[in-house]
């Protein structure tokens, strides 16, 4: 891996250029470095309806920007978090300078309206309600829920039917602008084009322009509400369940034993959860484990799809494996080898443009770490110890957050 372009723009917008020479494929970020949990609670779910917003908001000259990108042969979307907003493209490397510029100006300058509006606060209540339904997509919402009962990082991404039909105009136009400053918005550009070019362009388009920002307030110091058990009843033949609890932020030097952790509970074939609640049991098709970093708070989640009939079962199996398991740790060499699958599927996901940048927004801007490289990740993964395994094991199950959502 090469060493990252790092550069800031006259106005103070970090813009960063994984430079990939010859790649056919080029990806353009640009990240908003805030999230739901920045939102007012009376505008909750507005940064999500606002990503569906910018995407679809037709640009001063006529066209939508998801049309103009897919008019460039590429293809693009958005994603909202807790902590960022992000707009991206994948394109012909040939067609980076026309993203950007597409890109651009749909952060900076969006044309929003009435119109656009409803017909997004339709869509966006349209895919709360899909959500809503799903065990597997919901119960995640309500484990947040849980873990920090009544602060901003426990309120759901989208918000919810009710907040987002409640959101004004005028309040999203002002909570766009401001955050779309240079204080707050960053490029995270990964493939073929040319980094000069791309500096060039950037500084005299849109980002190159925007204001600088004011004092900005600090978000809500999340609070954990301890563990305990949730249930949501649905009508429904499956059933989501998540074990989970306060994990570590960016930054901090037990990140890289989290994520070995999850591999060892419940992200590998061989894991502590997969081995006996899918391969021995069969209870469970879909599982997985996963550790969020924030700036500020890290949660950690093992996921298991099962029946309803099953809950009881699953629930009961995986508290008794963590319970024994952070009594006994894993051995040195069991460490070594989830260590080196972990580093291994990092390396995996930066294959693609797309991730690697996104790799970088989250770690280097999200984390504050500007110097932060994929290479130094591995390492510190790699160098992970059976040691930093049980403190991260015995920190996750005191105190141990359950939700259920799926069981009449």
């Amino acid at each position: 891996m090469t060493e990252p372009i790092r550069a800031e723009l006259a106005g103070g917008v970090p813009a960063w250029i994984l430079h990939r020479p010859g790649a056919g494929v080029t990806t353009v970020t640009l990240w908003t470095l805030t999230g739901s949990r920045y939102e007012d609670e009376d505008l909750s779910g507005g940064t999500h309806l606002l990503e569906h917003i910018l995407m679809q908001a037709p640009l001063p000259g006529g066209g939508r920007p998801v049309d103009l990108l897919e008019a460039l042969g590429g293809e693009a979307n958005a994603v909202t978090s807790r902590d960022h907003l992000v707009l991206y493209a994948r394109v012909p490397t040939s067609e980076t300078l026309a993203a950007l510029d597409v890109l651009s100006r749909a952060l900076a300058e969006p044309v929003i309206t009435a119109e656009v509006l409803e017909a997004e606060r339709r869509v966006v209540q349209e895919e709360l309600r899909l959500a809503a339904s799903d065990p597997a997509d919901v119960v995640h919402d309500l484990f947040f829920d849980a873990a920090f009962p009544g602060g901003a990082l426990g309120r759901p991404v989208g918000g919810t039917a009710g907040s987002v039909g409640g959101l004004e105009l005028e309040a999203l136009r002002a909570h766009h602008a401001r955050w779309t400053r240079a204080g707050t918005v960053a490029a995270v550009i990964c493939g073929g084009a040319d980094p000069e070019a791309l500096l060039r362009a950037l500084e005299t388009g849109p980002l190159g322009a925007l204001p600088p920002a004011g004092p900005l307030p600090e978000p809500e110091r999340p609070r954990f509400g301890g563990g305990g058990r949730r249930t949501l009843a649905l009508n429904s033949d499956s059933a989501g369940v998540v074990l989970g609890g306060p994990a570590v932020p960016y930054g901090d030097r037990l990140l890289p034993a989290w994520q070995v952790l999850m591999d060892l509970v419940a992200d590998a074939s061989s894991a502590l959860l997969t081995e006996e609640i899918r391969n021995r049991r069969g209870l469970s098709y879909e599982m997985w484990g996963f550790t969020n970093a924030y700036r500020d708070a890290g949660v950690w989640r093992a996921f298991v799809s099962t029946a309803p009939e099953n809950v009881g079962e699953v629930v009961e199996t995986a508290v008794a494996l963590l319970e024994e398991r952070a009594g006994l740790g894993w051995t040195g060499e069991e460490v070594a080898l989830a260590a080196r699958r972990t580093a291994g599927l990092f390396r995996l996901e930066a294959e693609e443009s797309l991730e690697e940048a996104l790799l970088y927004g989250r770690y280097g801007l999200l984390g504050g770490d500007p110097h932060w490289t994929l290479d130094t990740q591995v390492a510190a993964i790699r160098a992970v110890t059976s040691d930093d395994v049980l403190a991260a094991l015995r920190a996750a199950v005191d105190p141990l957050v359950i939700a259920i959502a799926g069981i009449d």
